[in-house]
């Protein structure tokens, strides 16, 4: 798991310094309707132990790390590490300094990593040993959120599960949504720029919100940190989805782990 976190670390590293001599701020693709009825709301990001988003109307006004706890075991003979990891988080975001938001948040992580065995040759020592990266890795992400308001004592749900496996791409799931067991808003990935290009080294450039299959808000979210971060959420939506919107905005920019493709 350390060595994962160190790989995607000098990944993104190289994509921030790749990104900025080769590329242009972009926009991802947007739903024509939304574009139209909508203004794109840059994010502004503070720090703490959990980042802070802001943009338009809506503020974090608070953002706290919970508890954690990891562990693993490996296989000897097999080569398979098995990694199990939960965090629990707090959020509280407002609009307008008046309508508030409190956002409980649980994050469980667990993952699959075979590494095979390989010569090594090290001052004239000959061994067998794992390589660094896993050739074989599955991972399954399960986010839940539970939300509620000053408006009124609804409660909403925000679930968001990601399933990836390096032999089988088609086993790779993304689903998630956001719902008061009446109205569901569903969340969908963007892969491509408004030029119609995809990124290179990463697939996910955002997120398109759905109410009945209508694109309602849009969350640009790209791993490379040269691109600005935006939100837009359509303008005659009512104030209650408009929060709800925003809520799940901030969880996305928040715990979205984005890898490449």
């Amino acid at each position: 798991m350390k060595q994962q976190a160190i790989s995607l670390s000098v990944f993104v590293f190289f994509l921030t310094i790749f990104s900025r001599e080769a590329s242009a701020q972009k926009m991802m693709m947007l739903n024509e309707d939304l574009k139209a009825n909508s203004q794109a709301l840059p994010v502004k990001i503070r720090g703490g132990s959990l980042m802070k988003y802001d943009f338009g109307i809506y503020k974090t006004i608070s953002a706290k790390a919970g508890w954690s706890s990891s562990k693993s075991s490996t296989k000897i003979f097999s080569g398979s590490e098995v990694t199990e990891s939960k965090q629990k988080s707090n959020i509280e975001i407002t609009a307008n300094e008046k309508d508030t938001v409190t956002i409980n948040i649980a994050l469980n992580i667990k993952s699959v990593a075979v590494r095979d065995k390989v010569i090594s040759f090290s001052k004239d020592r000959v061994a067998w040993e794992r390589e660094e990266d896993p050739s074989k890795y599955k991972e399954e992400r399960n986010l839940v959120a539970v939300i509620t308001t000053s408006l009124d004592t609804t409660t909403w749900n925000y679930v968001q599960v990601d399933m990836k496996n390096s032999e089988n791409s088609q086993e790779n799931i993304n689903n998630a949504f956001l719902t008061d067991g009446n109205k569901r808003i569903d969340i969908k990935r963007v892969s491509k720029w408004d030029n119609g290009k995809s990124p290179t080294l990463y697939f996910t450039v955002g997120f398109e919100f759905y109410i009945d299959g209508v694109v309602v808000a849009a969350v640009q979210n790209p791993l490379d940190t040269f691109q600005k971060k935006y939100v837009w959420i359509k303008s005659d939506s009512d104030e209650k989805t408009k929060l709800m919107i925003a809520a799940a905005a901030v969880i996305l920019l928040s715990f979205t782990n984005q890898v490449p493709a």
